[in-house]
């Protein structure tokens, strides 16, 4: 419009208002002289050629310096998770061989500190698993094995007693009468070894479940008594009982708090002579209640006291050979599996005194 002022007028009403087909093909004609046609591409017209170029350029290398970060930085990213997840394998393989010394951090946040403090518990179950797996097969092997010896003694005298009396077809009446009642003290023998090595590999294995009722520890105490009452009378003896009091309370299994009780006092009448007493004390205190069974007889050694309640332990001092060593082995996991606690002290010649705790901390 500097050029041709004189086009003023006319150029403005073109451009602010619309033209008629008269003007747009005399438009297009002027166009064509100088190269611009109506096929033309947007981007072959020499004014935007240019700046198509150029934008291209930019845009690529805009493109560039964001990509190359950008992959950098996903690389860096993937070759940490790659390196995390390839200790996790790592580690899998070991606990897999039996390795459980590895140990995952966990100490930051995230998924994978999560997982590895997940793969770490894990890693403890499965080896605590294991090791009861295996102390319960080393169990069941040394209970097999304590059962073949203890029934090997028995099984021989039965053995010997009937081939006796089979082949001598004239032995008196008296000595028959005598190995007859040999054979069942045998038998006898032979059924409460059985019974009393299952109740302990029953309680060992944790297939027993205690009722834990609040009840009088002196029921516990009569439970036992009566049980034993034929052994009491063979061997004259004077069970002397204080504080048999019913408000004396525990809370625990009453059946099974008896037969505890049956083996204590059972070890108490085989160790006292005839006509000897046996005391029973029972009392209680704020945080405990107490049961005190207390023989005249032999005593145990003091080399004997830390293996008594080990199962099958014979004591060096014992005079009776038919001991089998599993009584007081039994009576202490039946309390301990209540929380309780037993302990004994004894004097040479002077006797031996057991004290059954139960803590009230823990009712």
């Amino acid at each position: 419009m500097h050029s041709y002022p004189e086009l003023e007028d006319e150029l403005v009403n073109i451009v602010t208002k619309e033209a008629t087909n008269e003007e747009i093909n005399k438009g297009r004609t002027i166009l064509e002289k100088y190269g611009y046609t109506q096929d033309m591409s947007l981007f072959e017209q020499p004014t935007l050629k240019g700046l198509y170029i150029n934008t291209i350029l930019k845009l690529g290398l805009l493109t560039l310096l964001f990509i190359i970060p950008l992959l950098l930085l996903i690389k860096g990213e993937y070759s940490k998770i790659y390196s995390k997840i390839t200790k996790v394998s790592m580690a899998a393989e070991r606990v897999m061989d039996n390795d459980f010394s590895i140990v995952l951090p966990h100490d930051s946040d995230g998924d994978f500190a999560l997982l590895n403090h997940q793969f770490n518990q894990m890693a403890n179950r499965i080896k605590a698993s294991l090791e009861h797996l295996k102390d319960d097969k080393i169990f069941l092997k040394n209970i097999i094995s304590d059962i073949s010896h203890q029934l090997k003694t028995p099984l021989s005298s039965l053995i010997v007693l009937n081939e006796l009396m089979l082949n001598d077809k004239n032995m008196d009446k008296k000595t028959r009468n005598e190995f007859l009642s040999r054979s069942l003290s045998q038998l006898e023998r032979i059924e409460w070894l059985i019974v009393n090595l299952l109740k302990m590999a029953r309680l060992e294995a944790g297939a027993i479940e205690f009722k834990f009722d609040i009840i009088p520890l002196a029921q516990a105490v009569e439970e036992a008594l009566c049980a034993l009452d034929v052994k009491i009378k063979e061997k004259r003896q004077n069970i002397i009982i204080s504080q048999l009091h019913e408000n004396i309370l525990f809370k625990g299994d009453k059946d099974w708090t008896a037969e505890a009780l049956i083996n204590i006092i059972k070890n108490c009448i085989e160790h006292t002579p005839t006509g000897g007493d046996i005391y029973i004390h029972l009392d209680e205190s704020p945080l405990f209640s107490r049961i005190i069974i207390r023989d005249t007889g032999e005593g145990i050694l003091q080399k004997d006291l830390p293996h008594i309640f080990k199962r099958f332990y014979k004591g060096s001092s014992s005079v009776k050979a038919e001991s089998i060593g599993i009584g007081l082995a039994l009576a202490k996991t039946i309390v301990e599996a209540q929380n309780g606690i037993i302990s004994v002290k004894s004097q040479r010649g002077k006797g031996t005194e057991f004290t059954v705790t139960f803590l009230k901390s823990v009712i």
